[in-house]
């Protein structure tokens, strides 16, 4: 296929990656099939809006999970729905351990890590980053008494357009929940969808519009 890089990642398991370049007029390509919807059912709508008003407002990103395949894919989709805007600041989907100094940088930017290594990142330096946890987004916005919060909270955005957003949000999920359905019932007894290997979905797709126009 013109524009796509088929390419592994000798330390990462799951599928091989998908790379494309963003078409001129259009909405930016996503990791897999289903990276839309997946990472709105990892984020919830609280999770969702808390990391696009951190992007928008060019905060310091750091997302982390035990499973690594879920930081790329949150990072990708992220970094698509801020269309028609995009991210021009340092962007490492997965930052290496021995690159952990990286998040003393005094610039913004946007890096995922494995939970494992947070442990290694001094909380002084947290303090002054949007950290979101993949495994359990609700402790993201979290405060430890009268010390304030452990990360930073990035500006909210406009009441109308979080909103917008998580109606949205629920809605894209109702609608997939009833594809599978509809898919399941169509397909041999024994059988499974693989939404990764399928093409973006038409709810994602009016979601992402969505999100554009908000």
């Amino acid at each position: 296929i013109p524009g796509v890089v088929h390419c592994s990642i000798p330390f990462l398991e799951g599928e091989r990656l998908h790379i494309t370049t963003s078409p001129p007029n259009g909405l930016p390509p996503l990791p897999h099939g289903g990276a839309v919807a997946l990472a709105c059912r990892l984020l919830g709508a609280e999770g969702l809006t808390l990391l696009l008003a951190a992007a928008l407002t060019e905060c310091k990103i750091l997302i982390h999970s035990t499973n690594v395949a879920n930081v790329t894919m949150v990072a990708e989709v992220i970094s698509a729905l801020l269309f028609p805007f995009t991210w021009q600041l340092p962007y490492i989907p997965v930052l290496p351990k021995d690159m952990l100094e990286f998040l003393e940088a005094p610039l913004s930017f946007f890096v995922g890590i494995p939970t494992a290594n947070l442990k290694f990142v001094d909380k002084n330096v947290l303090s002054e980053i949007v950290v979101v946890d993949l495994n359990d987004v609700a402790s993201s916005t979290d405060y430890e008494g009268r010390r304030g919060p452990r990360t930073k909270i990035p500006p909210a955005l406009p009441a109308s357009v979080s909103t917008s957003i998580s109606k949205a949000l629920h809605r894209l999920l109702r609608e997939e929940d009833a594809l599978e359905a509809q898919m399941q019932a169509s397909i041999f007894p024994g059988c499974r969808r693989s939404p990764r290997l399928e093409n973006e979905s038409l709810p994602e797709r009016k979601f992402r519009i969505h999100a554009a126009i908000q």
